[in-house]
């Protein structure tokens, strides 16, 4: 199973897709505005918003899965075919780390990061035992044929199973690396780079006894959940923008007993058959996120390279008013100002970062 599939499963129980899925739990009033229809029934926010603060939990779950899975059938593998898994670092200017990966079901994605700003791109690519190739639209173009350097790790079929050994190489990856990011945030190119091919051959196998592999990991999530539901003086505020697929979290816990403050802001995007995603995020002190339940009133003052403040307070009918002058720098686009038109927010009474 995939880290996506995990998270998948995760995202599936959080409480904050649940409750934004529903129009009724979300309203907004903009100074001098009516109310407004929901912006967080968006479909694209549970799937992208929530994979950027479901990360830790995510990692455990997909870990222990792993451990789960590696015990119960040393024979399992790919339903059909031959999967080929590439990832390698290359060289990306202006201080940024960039890094390259696909998945199994073909997608490849090109992670960039820099002081607490991400910018992911994912689009379909074909990796096979000679190579990748894969296109970024205008981007950029990566073609590159690898040449195996070492030998990591090579395993036979289990007994009673056939079909080619499982390895893990590494090498070089040679050919057309590059890419330039919008606003020329960033230039990747050059002749190689160096990384990791693991090429997983389908096996066949006898049937194992019926057994149910996720019976511990529903236990342990179970286990996570229950620890959680002490947590007090707590909270999680969303703001968001259907006009420019925009997103703000915030979210603050134990904030009278040496809590910490974290913020993400999200920006979402699709076009020349890519996905992505732009992210900024920080953490700070508890202070940084005031407030009240009670009254539904919320002051944010998050740390740089945010930049600014914003309040939430309560008027009538269950609606609220969200000021801002908080702007989110982010790679290859323009700032998000959360106090634009059509920004809406909401308090939520407990930590949804976990």
């Amino acid at each position: 199973m995939t880290l996506l599939i995990a998270m998948q499963k995760v995202v599936g129980s959080n409480p904050i897709s649940r409750f934004f899925a529903n129009p009724l739990h979300v309203g907004g009033l903009g100074p001098g505005d009516g109310p407004r229809r929901s912006v967080f029934t968006n479909s694209t926010y549970p799937v992208a918003v929530c994979r950027v603060f479901l990360l830790p939990p995510v990692i455990a779950f997909a870990a222990a899965l792993l451990v789960v899975l590696t015990a119960v059938a040393s024979g399992a593998g790919p339903e059909q075919g031959t999967v080929v898994l590439v990832k390698f670092e290359l060289q990306a200017s202006n201080g940024l780390h960039a890094h390259l990966e696909n998945s199994e079901d073909g997608t490849v994605t090109l992670e960039l990061q820099k002081e607490g700003q991400i910018a992911t791109y994912r689009v379909p690519g074909k990796a096979t035992e000679s190579g990748l190739k894969v296109r970024f639209g205008r981007l950029g173009l990566i073609d590159v044929a690898f040449t195996p350097t070492k030998t990591l790790n090579s395993t036979e079929p289990g007994e009673g199973c056939t079909g080619a050994p499982r390895t893990l190489r590494e090498g070089v990856f040679a050919g057309t690396i590059d890419f330039t990011g919008e606003r020329k945030f960033v230039r990747i190119e050059g002749p190689q780079a160096t990384g990791s091919m693991s090429v997983i051959s389908q096996w066949k196998c006898p049937e194992v006894e019926a057994m149910d592999p996720f019976a511990r990991i529903s236990r342990l999530t179970a286990a996570i959940s229950r620890g959680k539901k002490g947590e007090r003086e707590s909270a999680t505020l969303l703001a968001g923008s259907r006009g420019c697929s925009c997103y703000f979290v915030a979210g603050v816990h134990h904030r009278h007993s040496g809590g910490r403050s974290t913020f993400f802001s999200v920006k979402l995007e699709r076009r020349e058959g890519m996905e992505i995603d732009r992210v900024t995020g920080a953490s700070g002190p508890a202070s940084a996120f005031d407030f009240d339940h009670a009254a539904g009133t919320a002051a944010l003052r998050p740390p740089a390279p945010f930049s600014g403040h914003a309040s939430l307070a309560a008027v009538p009918h269950g609606q609220t008013v969200w000021r801002s002058t908080i702007r989110v720098p982010l790679l290859g686009a323009r700032p998000i100002n959360t106090g634009g038109p059509g920004f809406a927010a909401i308090l939520h009474p407990e930590y949804q970062f976990d």
